[in-house]
């Protein structure tokens, strides 16, 4: 068959075109084999913080972590749950690690660095901190930090404050400064899990709470969270109109959202939280919402963002309660893990430890889920 120019020259463009059309379906599957430009990817090495040995104040468990980045060390408060001799009594308490890398932790030697007051409002247990360095306070008050702590003999959980000149040594204010609400309140049996910014001249806190009483309001037998302002770090407003983030109905985090971490990033308020849809076993999968004003949110439509494991490994029950922060290009967090169903019985702890997952930003995107 005989090809003139004309024909030629559609040839050419047909095989341009196709070219293209290669190129790009190349480079479009190129891309969507990074899967870590897309999820959270969770470390190879994880657990990377790990219970203690036996008598440690941290060989029952280890959860609830507050990490962040100061000097160029990675700094992490977290709960731990073990005898703090000379007690021999189990109770959570809280403990530091510190790390170049993120991975690799190294704990206090000294570990609790903040324990219960045996005569106090926390005399069964502290746990669920934020920590955040105020640079506008004086040197030893440098460091403050947040934390649930829990009445003996008593589900009942309230939020106390601490502050430090270097976030190991810490001195207590004399009583809780957000307390539980009334029995009509959404927040009547518990709060714990706060998470606290300075923005500007004001602590904006989200934390936790837990509506016992059953009385025909949407928050009945579940956790929320919350929101409360205070400009002093001691004395606390609690939003009029709380909760500020619901449970979802008929969807993964419809029985229970808590423990917030809170970022205010791009003038965008940006949070992750825990959730779950069943009353038992945990199974807490880690959620994402972002707002404009801190008040208002709107979750992710990818949720739960960062998923339990597989059955058999370390986190197939729950990866949850994060930390997260923003560094560079990417988002780091850590999270709690836990690995069998049922709950352990004494002397056995529980299989609770850290791990840590990344991303990529996304580029162009409000949201960072």
């Amino acid at each position: 068959m005989l090809i003139n120019n004309a024909n030629m020259n559609t040839l050419l463009r047909l095989f341009s075109f196709i070219t293209v059309l290669v190129l790009l379906f190349s480079c479009k599957k190129k891309v969507d084999s990074i899967p870590e430009l897309k999820i959270w990817q969770k470390s190879d090495l994880n657990p990377v913080l790990k219970k203690g040995v036996p008598i440690n104040s941290d060989f029952y468990a280890i959860s609830d972590c507050w990490v962040m980045k100061d000097n160029g060390v990675y700094k992490m408060w977290y709960t731990g749950g073990g005898p703090v001799s000379p007690d021999t009594i189990l109770h959570s308490n809280i403990g530091y690690a510190w790390s170049v890398d993120g991975i690799s932790w190294i704990k206090e030697a000294n570990n609790p660095v903040l324990d219960i007051s045996k005569t106090a409002w926390d005399s069964s247990g502290v746990e669920t901190v934020t920590v955040i360095i105020d640079n506008d306070a004086p040197a030893i008050e440098r460091y403050k930090m947040w934390y649930a702590g829990q009445t003996i003999n008593a589900i009942r959980y309230d939020i106390g404050y601490a502050y430090s000149a270097d976030g190991i040594q810490w001195t207590k204010h004399p009583g809780a400064v957000i307390t539980v609400g009334i029995s009509s309140d959404w927040d009547n049996a518990f709060i714990e899990g706060p998470s606290v910014i300075k923005d500007g001249n004001v602590y904006k806190m989200w934390y936790a709470g837990y509506d016992a009483e059953i009385d025909g309001q949407s928050t009945d037998g579940k956790a929320s969270i919350g929101y409360a302002t205070s400009v002093d770090g001691i004395n606390w407003t609690k939003y009029f109109s709380n909760p500020v983030l619901k449970t979802g109905i008929g969807m993964w985090d419809a029985v229970y959202v808590q423990d917030p971490h809170v970022v205010k990033y791009n003038n965008l308020y940006h949070m992750w939280y825990g959730g779950v849809n069943v009353y038992d076993n945990y199974y807490q999968q880690t959620g994402y919402a972002y707002s404009v004003d801190g008040i208002n949110w709107v979750k992710s439509t990818s949720n739960p963002i960062l998923k339990r494991g597989s059955s058999g490994t370390w986190d197939a029950n729950t990866a949850s309660f994060p930390s997260v922060i923003i560094e560079g290009d990417k988002l780091k967090m850590w999270y709690t893990g836990k690995d069998v169903e049922p709950l352990p019985t004494w002397p056995n702890p529980y299989f609770w430890e850290i791990g840590y997952a990344e991303k990529n930003m996304p580029v162009g995107q409000m949201m960072l889920d």
